[in-house]
């Protein structure tokens, strides 16, 4: 059989859909993956047209996250006025909304995809469409009857998976009106990728032990449940040996939500085979709180140059009575402390735009964020209410939320508030002037509005790349070569990101073709 999976995000690192495809490639399956980034127009183009005629698949999955929703939908319409094949969707959205995706499509995957989608492609092609299957993780839209699988089952050993590809050669991507395939043309690849490229996204564990208010996890541990399933070492460097042949690729990005979940002993081990067989920087991510000092400089010693930690709130009765996230920020304070001493890059995360939040919240945020020891980066994010989260639940039943707002609205897309200047500002401008501007708005004259706004334009374009530069070239320790061939990968969604709302080129020109179909489309918004 053959297999067309199309992703509809803004860039071309993959990770979902690169398992789904290398895992039905092992079982015999021809596939290809095909990149339209955000496709909102009105007609399919006749070159992504002839693309599918001529490859002729058997079965077409889209993968989408919940801002590809809109997109998701308009492709499904384009493809059954052109096609008659039967098209599946998964991803994350699928999994928090599966009976209303199925709405739109013949079938959807709420649950893993590898073994679903190699039983549904073996059942297409032993049995036919007009027998329904019955397959775990696959819900079915017989001509609109909604027919429920038996159960939801996770993959239970994720070490018997096929090791996914930096770039396979069965990559695509719609590029000017042509298709392109990425590994002939690895120049275009790179422009779509997430850091110019220069990083390969990886994950070593399935799950999350943790149950934020916010976070989608605490919606999918219901899902899959709350065991985390974690791949061996001999299995993480058995696809890190096939990256590094991609001179391109310059250091590793381990996206689990939980690094520091694998033991001790996977730790040495992996940092013993990671030094002896790839040697290439890499970052992770933290949870405050229960950082392990042993394993942060054993990872130090193996490579490790940034890492990523959720801080959210400097307000513990946000952190504790809006977000259920257990962590006082006196624990944060101690793990940015062992951060610091490890001299890795601290790149620390904040969530905004929360309508819980009161003013003196706000304030006690920005307050304790410049006690941290600098130098370190920050991002923020908009509190976004993904379905069937705690928060979401609660937003909901005060009517405080458009239970949409989800699927039009990228989480780094913040509001341009007072505050969140301010906060952005903390770990750049010196503590007497964060203290002087911290003040409630009835508190406020002009001259601190003026001097917010000037310091905000000036720490984004000039002090905050130099503070990101600094701590990047001490993570890598000191290697001005390495640092520049980040920086310069990375140059093209990094100028964009200075320029407009932290959002990369990719996600800036499907924010305008979003708003655009909201006007000339207003159909295709409609439940």
């Amino acid at each position: 059989m053959k297999l067309l999976l199309i992703s509809l995000q803004s860039n071309a690192s993959l990770i979902g859909l690169k398992y789904i495809a290398a895992n039905a490639h092992a079982h015999g399956h021809d596939v290809r993956i095909l990149l339209l980034p955000g496709y909102l127009e009105n007609t399919l183009h006749p070159v992504i047209e002839n693309f599918i005629r001529d490859y002729n698949p058997g079965l077409i999955g889209i993968g989408l996250m919940s801002i590809e929703f809109y997109p998701a939908k308009n492709i499904t319409r384009l493809l059954k006025e052109k096609f008659d094949i039967p098209i599946i969707w998964g991803g994350l959205h699928v999994i928090l909304k599966p009976e209303e995706c199925i709405k739109y499509t013949n079938y959807v995957c709420n649950g893993e995809g590898e073994t679903a989608v190699v039983l549904l492609l073996e059942h297409l092609k032993n049995n036919g469409r007009d027998v329904l299957p019955d397959i775990p993780n696959i819900l079915v839209n017989d001509k609109g009857k909604i027919i429920k699988q038996s159960k939801i089952v996770p993959e239970a050993d994720i070490n018997s998976l096929p090791v996914i590809e930096y770039l396979p050669d069965y990559f695509y991507g719609f590029h000017r009106n042509k298709i392109y395939n990425f590994a002939q043309n690895q120049k275009l690849f790179h422009s779509y990728s997430l850091y110019g490229g220069t990083c390969h996204m990886m994950i070593t564990t399935r799950g999350c032990p943790f149950y934020c208010g916010y976070c989608a996890n605490a919606y999918t541990m219901t899902v899959f449940g709350k065991k985390i399933r974690k791949r061996s070492v001999e299995n993480c460097i058995e696809e890190l040996k096939t990256v590094k042949k991609h001179l391109y690729v310059l250091y590793i990005n381990f996206e689990d939500d939980w690094f520091f979940a694998h033991d001790r002993e996977w730790i040495a081990k992996f940092c013993d085979e990671y030094k002896k067989h790839i040697n290439l920087p890499f970052m992770v991510r933290v949870f405050p709180g229960v950082l392990d000092k042993e394993k942060l400089f054993m990872l130090r010693d193996a490579g490790l140059s940034l890492v990523i930690m959720g801080i959210q709130s400097g307000s513990d009765r946000v952190n504790f009575e809006i977000y259920n996230r257990k962590v006082r920020f006196s624990s944060v304070m101690k793990a940015a402390e062992i951060i610091s001493e490890s001299k890795v890059a601290p790149y620390y995360e904040m969530i905004v735009d929360n309508p819980y939040e009161t003013e003196d919240d706000e304030m006690e945020s920005i307050s304790c964020m410049v006690k941290l020891k600098k130098p370190y980066t920050i991002s923020l994010a908009h509190l976004t209410f993904f379905p069937g989260t705690l928060l979401t639940e609660r937003a909901l039943k005060e009517n405080i939320i458009d239970p949409d707002a989800y699927l039009t609205r990228y989480m780094v897309k913040i509001d341009k508030t007072y505050f969140n200047k301010l906060l952005y500002m903390a770990p750049y401008i010196p503590r007497f002037l964060v203290k002087y501007l911290n003040k409630p708005k009835a508190n406020r004259k002009p001259i601190h509005l003026l001097l917010t706004n000037i310091l905000f334009f000036v720490v984004k374009r000039t002090i905050e790349p130099a503070v990101f530069f600094f701590v990047l070239t001490r993570g890598l320790n000191y290697n001005i070569s390495w640092t520049v061939r980040t920086v310069l990968g990375n140059w093209n969604a990094g100028l964009t990101k200075l320029l407009f709302n932290y959002l990369g080129r990719g996600d800036m020109r499907y924010d305008q073709r979003l708003a655009l179909a909201k006007k000339t489309t207003p159909a295709l918004f409609e439940k």
